[in-house]
């Protein structure tokens, strides 16, 4: 693109002088320590060689407002949510990017519009500022285990699964030995994260249109509670907390989730990015489907953003490595290692993408894209921490495994919760600070 070789041939005269003695730029890239972040520097510095960049792992939003307090910002980091880019955004603390698209001509829209919550302040592309570009993303899709599906004889599916055809797979898939111990789940339990996917599939939704009201204690929500928690508690498909300790393989990038890669579960709801880990396996006869649904069709899109602090040292060197992490060599690199789809839509219909010659068992990417036509965004309120909000659904949740509540009386504590903290926040907005 002409705004990359303008831009290198900036910046390669800027920081050409460091081979003549001068100090060596440097760039603190603060974001998760997956193993393809030495791979994505590496290529970065093929295009400028005089800058060292500097892996920086502690990603979370509260410590890099931290930093940005102390006056020591990282140059670039990764925004993992819209929650979190809001809170960003509510700060003050984001620079600004629309000036420096114009000034390089970037075109936005090579991005997947399903992108703009990430991307725009408010989610919206004709006011909101630009708080950062994406370099990957991905839906939730159902992995399966290839092998149980024919030990078992389920055959494999060749289209989305209703919840309840998914649930019945699930208990053939499940073996017990003589004494009744489980030595194969049909399936891992999705996290409880992903519950706001379920409720958007049986019609309801997390918050209200402008979040001032958390609506999971609506019918439509409690009823993708129980269906969710059921798979644990009625069908025992999934392991218990208990079991999933146990059985989960130590180490890995991926947690309890490895279970899948460990063949201790036929079935999975995750993303692409858990191939890294499953690709270790070389056993593992893997597949994917669409993810299941109950009333409706609808998937959950998670993405990350990379920003730019008002604060940074080297704007324009920070910039180039924006660039550099959207170019097609690096998302390319980053799908090719398995971790998501590329944010740029064409990068995701090339044959590179659709079919790596490198992994053949995995032959139908292009379900990936499919599903795109179903993805959302999760819902946010501006008037709650995304850390409070989390917290209250692991809290309630986590009391149905205990046996305290219902999976519908966990949906109707976390909304009297949340909105008691919305409230509360709506009379006082210096208490958001």
């Amino acid at each position: 693109m002409a705004f990359c070789l303008i831009g290198a041939l900036l910046l390669l005269a800027s920081f050409g002088c460091a081979r003549k003695g001068r100090q060596q730029p440097q760039l603190r890239w603060v974001v998760d320590p997956n193993p393809i972040r030495a791979e994505q520097i590496k290529l970065f510095n093929a295009k400028y060689p005089d800058v060292r960049v500097i892996n920086d792992p502690d990603a979370g939003p509260q410590r890099v407002l931290t930093q940005l307090a102390g006056g020591v910002p990282p140059d670039v980091f990764a925004i993992y949510s819209p929650q979190s880019a809001a809170l960003f955004a509510r700060k003050d603390v984001l620079e600004d990017l629309r000036p420096w698209v114009r000034r390089y001509g970037i075109d936005m829209n090579m991005f997947w519009p399903q992108l703009d919550g990430f991307i725009y302040e408010h989610g919206d592309r004709t006011k909101g500022r630009i708080l950062g570009f994406p370099d990957n993303c991905g839906t939730y899709m159902l992995f399966y285990n290839r092998r149980m599906f024919r030990e078992a004889g389920v055959p494999e599916p060749d289209t989305a699964w209703t919840w309840e055809q998914f649930t019945e797979a699930a208990k053939k898939l499940t073996r017990r030995d003589r004494t009744g111990r489980t030595v194969q789940f049909g399936v891992v339990l999705p996290p409880a994260y992903l519950l706001e996917m379920f409720v958007w599939q049986m019609g309801g939704s997390w918050f209200n249109e402008d979040g001032t009201l958390c609506t999971v204690d609506a019918p439509e929500a409690k009823a993708a509670f129980e269906w969710w928690a059921s798979l644990r508690r009625t069908h025992r498909v999934a392991p218990s907390p208990t079991e999933e300790q146990g059985l989960a393989p130590l180490g890995g990038w991926g947690g309890s989730q490895n279970l899948f890669k460990a063949e201790k579960a036929a079935m999975i709801v995750t993303g692409r990015w858990l191939s890294i880990e499953w690709r270790q396996n070389k056993d593992l006869d893997w597949d994917i489907a669409p993810v299941p649904y109950g009333k409706h069709r609808v998937g959950m899109l998670e993405s990350k953003i990379y920003a730019i602090p008002r604060s940074a040292r080297n704007k324009e060197l920070s910039f180039a490595f924006l660039r550099h992490l959207v170019s097609e060599d690096d998302e390319m690199l980053v799908a090719d290692y398995g971790d998501g789809m590329p944010s740029v839509e064409a990068y995701c219909r090339t044959e590179r993408f659709l079919f790596n010659p490198a992994y053949p068992r995995e032959r139908r990417n292009h379900l990936y894209l499919s599903e795109m036509e179903y993805a959302r965004v999760k819902q946010q309120s501006p008037w709650i921490q995304q850390l409070d909000a989390d917290t209250i659904r692991e809290e309630e949740c986590d009391r149905i495994w205990q046996k305290e509540i219902t999976p519908s009386q966990a949906a109707a504590n976390i909304a009297r919760r949340v909105n008691a903290i919305i409230r509360r926040n709506r009379a006082n907005p210096n208490l958001m600070d």
